[in-house]
């Protein structure tokens, strides 16, 4: 698998890696297919210029997607990997390049959120050296779930 920082003319693999994840895996996300599945292309494009957005390919196949909100403290969302690379090593490293830039761009921390109805993402975090940081709040989809909030200083 060939790890890369997306640019604008990547919005296509954005826009697919995004919508299999909030197809694939719709708890994890505070968005949803409903309110992202219109999105146009120019959508797409600004992704990268936001944001640090990170592709795994296959070949030519998005299978992995992080994304680094730049800042201080850079909050790390998106965090996905397809059901075909789970139990391997991809997901780890998707994180780490998120890491990665984050202290090449002198941030003291990454934050991500993870809601409590997914007790496998908060170990996979928990490995990562990740820690609650004691902010929660209610998931946006589904109020009477919590997500928490965890960051890993750097």
């Amino acid at each position: 698998m060939a790890i890369r920082r997306a640019s604008p003319a990547d919005w296509s693999a954005i826009r697919a890696i995004r919508i299999a994840a909030l197809t694939e895996a719709p708890y994890a996300f505070a968005s949803n297919l409903a309110r992202e599945l219109p999105y146009d292309e120019d959508h797409w494009r600004s992704w990268p210029l936001r944001h640090a957005v990170f592709l795994a390919f296959d070949g030519d196949e998005p299978v992995a997607i992080s994304v680094g909100i730049p800042g201080d403290e850079v909050e790390m969302i998106s965090v996905w990997t397809a059901p075909a690379a789970r139990g391997t090593a991809l997901a780890t490293e998707m994180v780490e390049t998120v890491v990665a830039w984050a202290k090449a761009e002198g941030a003291t921390a990454v934050k991500a959120w993870v809601v409590e109805t997914n007790p496998r993402a908060r170990r996979f975090y928990d490995r990562l050296g990740f820690r609650p940081t004691g902010e929660e709040m209610a998931y946006p989809n589904d109020p009477a779930i919590t997500e928490y909030h965890l960051s890993r200083p750097l």
